[in-house]
């Protein structure tokens, strides 16, 4: 593709990138919010989750100890009748070991208990917090989706046709060239092709550009770009011939 057409089908696709970017526009910050509040309900979903199975986890543990608490106290009752009968005090001393043992085993048990049930109590509170969070969030989200959703059906046949044409152009343009537009537009607020204007300066910042390059431009044998704001220039021979083809 020679240079002369390389400016034009860029500049024919910026216009219906500007187009697009004016449907969007008029969504103001309704897809943003709606996005926002997608990610918070995920959030709160994850962390409602997180809580109900340790609450299940919970129930399990609680019920493993206390099998375990029985067992022990068992043990106790039964080395302490052993230690009664013992004849020798090594039997004696290693019965007494076993039952201390027991016991700091029950101590270790009933602390575990009381945490287990601590955070049981904080889990249940958070997951009441949560689910109501979840509610008043998801009805937002319910109402502001529904809102977007109108708002895109509305200019959904627009944004077809200009999303057609955008492949359109964009297929005739090299990769690289493509980037580099792309480029520029996300750091000039979408125009990244813009002519001369009025005395001889560049349509995006309005420096004067130097005589050498207004006569670079007019050969149209290399893109330029403006070396101020570092938009692409293009001649108004070009503007023109686009604008009556568009």
């Amino acid at each position: 593709m020679i240079v002369k057409d390389k400016l034009k089908t860029l500049y024919q696709l910026q216009q219906v990138d500007l187009k697009l970017d004016g449907l969007l526009e008029e969504r103001g910050d309704l897809p943003a919010e709606v996005e926002e509040l997608e990610k918070k309900i995920g959030a709160l979903k994850a962390q409602i989750k997180e809580n109900e199975d340790y609450l299940k986890k919970a129930v399990v543990r609680k019920k493993e100890i206390d099998k375990e608490l029985e067992d022990a106290r068992k043990r106790i009752d039964k080395y302490t009748d052993m230690r009664i009968k013992v004849k020798t005090n090594r039997e004696y001393d290693a019965l007494s070991k076993q039952i201390d043992n027991s016991k700091e085993k029950l101590q270790e048990l009933h602390k575990e208990l009381e945490g287990i049930q601590a955070k049981e109590s904080v889990s249940s509170r958070d997951v009441e917090k949560l689910k109501k969070e979840f509610e008043e969030e998801n009805e937002l989200y319910s109402t502001k989706k529904v809102e977007l959703d109108e708002l895109v059906s509305l200019t959904h046949d627009e944004e077809k046709r200009y999303v057609k044409e955008r492949e359109k152009h964009s297929q005739k343009i090299d990769r690289q060239t493509i980037s580099r537009y792309e480029m520029i537009r996300r750091a000039t607020r979408g125009k990244a092709i813009v002519p001369v204007v009025r005395r001889n300066a560049c349509g995006g910042c309005y420096n004067v550009l130097p005589p050498q390059r207004l006569m670079d431009l007019r050969q149209m044998e290399k893109i330029f770009a403006c070396d101020h704001c570092g938009r692409i220039l293009v001649p108004n021979e070009i503007v023109e011939e686009a604008e009556h083809d568009g």
